[in-house]
């Protein structure tokens, strides 16, 4: 999955950001090969330079910080990256 148009605007106005943490749509979770257990909730980080998103799950009613330094990290364990 990629950014979408929203995602490209809010990062134009928030030029600070490197990351942006959201709720994942009904469409985009309906392309999920295995889509959230029940009382999971659908979230995603999306990188500004290349709009890489990488989509992830959260029980319902939970959230995730959403500072750059903290979804840096985060965003690099969901890619498999090596810290």
């Amino acid at each position: 999955m990629h950014a979408t148009e929203i995602d490209s605007l809010w990062f134009h106005n928030n030029p600070e950001r490197q990351f942006r943490l959201r709720r994942q749509t009904t469409a985009e979770v309906e392309q999920w090969l295995v889509p959230p257990g029940e009382g999971q909730a659908a979230w995603c980080v999306i990188r500004r330079e290349d709009g890489a998103l990488e989509a992830f799950a959260l029980p319902e009613g939970e959230t995730w910080d959403d500072y750059d330094e903290e979804l840096a990290s985060f965003f690099a364990q969901l890619r498999g990256d090596k810290a």
